[in-house]
């Protein structure tokens, strides 16, 4: 599959922007959403996150402290630690062939390759389909439906659960972007 742990959590990023309205750069500067701050946090760094992830995210976390990984805010340092994230099943045709609602942006996210032309276009499918809610517990729902399409229809699997969601209060700001961001993770989560 062409979608990286790290591109799908940039396009579950660029539309969680777009549902809120705001317009993403075709540079990839996603507004008020740094993934190289987010990873880590999800992962339990001391920056902020959670320490009681299990498995695989907690042996990650050691592997990447003693690697220096989570030192560095480059995007491509931390791609493996999205990877202890994020994983991604086989895409069935049908779903991979939508172009609409949630299901085509769902699609969008799953082929995108994290540049920023790509997010931009991804942002601004989110922002059309974010105006069509009645209000903002119909984003959020329809941002948590975005999770769970990415689930069921994707493969997309989180493996952060619950407690990497709460992490995120330590390191984001509280707003509706990235409420949306997180509505879209706990779908993933569910």
């Amino acid at each position: 599959m062409a979608s990286s742990a790290l591109s799908i959590l940039s396009g579950i990023g660029a539309a969680a922007a777009g549902l809120a309205g705001e317009k993403v750069s075709k540079s990839g500067s996603i507004p008020g959403l740094d993934i190289a701050t987010i990873i880590p946090a999800l992962l339990g760094s001391k920056a902020g996150g959670a320490g009681d992830l299990v498995g695989k995210v907690a042996s990650a976390v050691s592997i990447a402290s003693k690697a220096g990984l989570l030192k560095d805010s480059k995007l491509g340092n931390i791609a493996e630690l999205a990877g202890s994230l994020i994983s991604a099943g086989k895409v069935s045709g049908k779903s991979a062939d939508a172009k609409t609602g949630i299901a085509g942006l769902a699609a969008a996210i799953m082929g995108g390759d994290g540049k920023g032309a790509n997010l931009s276009s991804i942002a601004a499918m989110a922002s059309k389909l974010g105006k069509t809610a009645e209000n903002e517990k119909g984003l959020n729902k329809m941002a948590s439906e975005l999770g769970s399409t990415l689930a069921s229809k994707f493969g997309v699997s989180f493996a952060g659960s619950g407690a990497a969601v709460k992490s995120l209060d330590k390191v984001l700001e509280k707003d509706t972007k990235t409420d949306l961001f997180k509505s879209i993770l706990s779908g993933l989560a569910k």
